[in-house]
């Protein structure tokens, strides 16, 4: 019989509450444990035990599955965030880095020897769910998705075995890890990822009053696309009727930071903000501290050990996505800003207003194929993402209606999903998540779990 091994946590042992819960609080799901592995060889215990027990199981990383699959009600759930080693080969150009390691931590150790791949803003996102799922970040413009920066991963397959997947090395399932999403073909324990140098760079803000909303979405769509890849500037919209442009430029050689403030001019000079821009020239370690704040859980730029406990910074969401393939017409902006405008009453003020965040394609993600990784939306001129916030329970079915109707509003102009970005609500998901690349998928899906021990309510099925 196998046995658990590695930091094993049950109901009433110290620390349960915070060794399930995840990062949405919408769900208060009871596993019957949570076995928090040090090495793939818990992970194969704990795969085994649960395969023999007959009980249910999940991967978990970094917690903030949209719809909270990574825990499971009376199962077990195989928790990877101890695993976040990170080792730098500086004359190869690639780092190994631990399946369970979160943004901050992972940005802080790349950057402390001056390297870097594509990170996610938040704070507390898992390395695991940003890579298997494409990942986007604030140099993606310049240095691809996350995952087009992997160069293996290593895995738990459902028979036990550890494996390795690269361009060599299971080339099938190396491209489905690519994109085809988190704890689908096995569960990945360590990555090697292609590095990039990076030292100074620009970041900046700018805001614009509400009524600039038309004129503001239509200039950015067309500048944000077309301009320098070193530049990713992602555009805020919220329901409290602000709006904010934030992002990085992110050049090569470290003396043309300068250049930030003409590479901005163009959309600044269609459209002026309400006050000049704030643009500061930073280490980039420091500039992405300034991204690394979701409501009260910000990272203070100057010391980001100080208070970033990364399992306190629990929120009440339903996030939603879609992408456009081309630019927003009048009538997409304007559908777009009526749904803002009209956000369901509130008992009680959430951590943060609901929005929309317009983030920026073209540059290096859109010159790979579109069937050479599993992400098949490379040329988005944009990715839409819909957060819905509310406090009080009692909020939280009409605050979940007001997103579903705005996406599904937002449908002839900005269509498909984005994986990570999990939505039980959309229907077609299969499609919507991986397009013409769905068949392949599940030829992989077959191939390295015929038994489907790797399942959940959105997970690649058997057959199409």
């Amino acid at each position: 019989m196998a046995r658990l091994t590695g930091r094993v946590v049950r109901p009433g042992d110290f620390g349960w509450d915070d060794a399930r819960k995840g990062y949405d609080q919408r769900f208060d799901i009871q596993p019957q444990a949570v076995v928090f592995c040090q090495d793939a060889q818990d992970v194969v215990h704990a795969l085994g035990w649960a395969r023999e027990s007959g009980v249910p199981f999940r991967a978990r990383s970094g917690r903030h599955n949209y719809e909270g699959w990574s825990n499971i009600q009376g199962g077990l759930v195989i928790d990877l965030s101890d695993m976040d080693s990170v080792r730098v080969d500086r004359d190869a150009a690639t780092a190994e880095v631990g399946a369970g390691i979160y943004m901050l931590k992972c940005s802080e150790w790349l950057g402390s020897v001056g390297v870097t791949f594509p990170l996610a803003t938040g704070p507390t996102v898992g390395l695991a769910g940003l890579t298997l799922g494409g990942g986007f970040g604030l140099t993606s413009r310049k240095l691809g998705l996350t995952c087009d920066n992997l160069l293996a991963v290593e895995l738990v397959l459902a028979d036990g075995s550890v494996v390795r997947a690269s361009e060599r090395e299971r080339p099938d399932l190396f491209w489905a890890c690519r994109g085809g999403g988190g704890g689908n073909f096995g569960i990945a324990t360590r990555f090697t990822f292609r590095v990039h140098p990076v030292s100074m760079v620009a970041a900046f803000i700018a805001e614009w009053p509400w009524s600039a909303f038309d004129h503001v979405v239509a200039a950015w769509q067309g500048w944000a696309y077309e301009v320098d890849d070193a530049v990713s500037a992602a555009l805020q919209l919220t329901a409290s009727k602000t709006i904010k442009l934030y992002g990085l430029f992110a050049p090569d050689n470290p003396a043309d930071v300068s250049k930030a403030q003409a590479l901005l001019q163009p959309l600044l000079a269609a459209v002026p903000p309400s006050a000049p821009p704030q643009v500061e020239v930073l280490p980039f370690v420091v500039a992405a501290r300034l991204f690394f704040g979701e409501g009260d859980q910000k990272v203070d730029p100057q010391d980001p050990r100080w208070a970033v406990h990364v399992h306190s910074d629990q929120q009440i969401y339903k996030s939603t996505s879609a992408a456009a393939m081309r630019p927003f017409s009048a009538a997409a902006i304007a559908t777009l800003r009526g749904y803002l405008e009209d956000v369901p009453p509130l008992s009680q003020p959430p951590v943060q207003p609901s929005m929309v965040q317009l983030l920026p394609g073209g540059g290096a993600p859109s010159r790979v194929a579109p069937d050479a990784t599993a992400v098949y939306m490379r040329a988005a001129r944009f990715i839409v993402q819909y957060d819905a916030f509310w406090a009080a329970p009692q909020d939280g079915p009409a605050t979940i209606a007001w997103a579903e109707r705005f996406r599904t509003a937002m449908l002839p102009y900005a269509s498909g999903a984005y994986v990570n970005y999990a939505d039980s609500a959309i229907a077609d998901w299969q499609q919507a998540y991986y397009g013409p690349n769905l068949a392949r998928l599940v030829a992989v899906k077959r191939r390295h779990d015929p038994d489907n021990v790797f399942s959940f309510p959105q997970s690649i099925p058997l057959s199409v």
